[in-house]
């Protein structure tokens, strides 16, 4: 995301991508908060959020441009890439929701049945 000269680049602690999604308003997305966590940690190198899911995540990007030449190519196997994580994230945030909403709701008074 880093690029001289381009409109969105680091803002105080934040790398481009954080940046980015402050601006456009979608940091209320969970799935994509916790990727802009992962792209702070592999970008920033602060080991800020711990994600352990940053140094993977930045070896395959590193070895997909060692392989891949064409930019294109590899703009296109990284957007599956990060498709498939952002995927994952934001199913693993809608059943995490799920489970506090579970936990949330008053139990009820367990009592006799009507039906005998």
């Amino acid at each position: 995301f880093d690029m001289y000269g381009a409109e969105f680049t680091h803002h105080g602690e934040d790398c481009t991508f954080e940046t980015m999604l402050n601006r456009f308003g979608l940091s209320d997305s969970k799935g994509l908060r916790e990727i802009a966590e992962i792209v702070h940690d592999i970008d920033l190198k602060d080991d800020k959020f711990h994600r352990l899911e940053a140094a993977g995540l930045n070896a395959i990007t590193n070895g997909l441009s060692e392989v891949l030449r064409d930019d294109r190519k590899l703009l296109q196997q990284c957007s599956v890439m990060f498709d498939g994580l952002y995927g994952l994230l934001a199913q693993r945030a809608q059943k995490d929701k799920a489970k506090r909403n579970v936990r949330r709701q008053p139990r009820r008074k367990r009592g006799r049945s009507a039906h005998r």
